[in-house]
């Protein structure tokens, strides 16, 4: 990103919201110069602007983050989930700690299942596919023999999946329920493999 406006947003970052003469002082550059910079971001939904009334004077704008925004600085979440991971496996019964990441893959699949409501098959394929990318996944997915084969190119999880292999399980867990049926897992990029990918059989085997 260009220098001027990785500043402005470390700028709002710490202050909240700031003027555009706020603005142009800290980053020592006038205020139209500034207005450039802040029409850019805005256009990447990166700042927003508001109009602030006083009891006296004119109005004045102040510029703040967006939600967007703040995916662009560090975020460790990776580390709190292996420790909240780590204290579930020190304290509970496997058993119990099975249970409770199967009820954390339904209630996943809940939020995401009015999307694939009345679809065919290969229309849920290609909707958790979308759903997935969302998700920081950058999936794909073809028909094959049999089925159709879904693809992860990223593992949103990788590191703590590393660390916890039922990360992945709760993972598989999931797509089962969003499909209805078993899947069948065929690589694992936690593992090494260069994708995950997953078969979705067209057809469930007899009991």
């Amino acid at each position: 990103m260009q220098r001027t406006r990785r500043q402005i947003l470390d700028i709002l970052k710490k202050r909240g919201q700031a003027t555009l003469e706020e603005l142009a002082r800290e980053v020592l550059l006038s205020p139209v110069t500034v207005r450039v910079h802040l029409s850019v971001l805005q256009r990447d939904d990166l700042v927003k602007v508001e109009e602030v009334r006083g009891r006296v004077g004119r109005p004045f704008f102040v510029y703040s983050l967006t939600e967007e925004a703040e995916d662009l600085f560090p975020k460790r979440y990776h580390v709190l989930a292996s420790r909240l991971l780590g204290g579930i496996d020190d304290l509970l019964p496997a058993e119990t700690r099975d249970a409770l990441l199967s009820h954390i893959a339904a209630k996943w699949a809940e939020e995401r299942s009015s999307r694939l409501a009345g679809k065919s098959l290969a229309e849920k394929v290609a909707e958790v596919a979308q759903i997935r990318t969302e998700e920081g996944a950058i999936a794909d997915w073809e028909r094959t023999d049999g089925g159709f084969l879904l693809r992860h190119y990223n593992c949103p999880n990788l590191l703590v999946s590393r660390a916890h292999a039922h990360v992945c399980a709760i993972e598989e867990e999931y797509l089962g329920r969003l499909f209805g049926s078993p899947i069948l897992r065929q690589s694992c990029i936690g593992r090494g493999d260069r994708v995950c990918s997953f078969l979705i059989p067209e057809r469930q085997p007899a009991d």
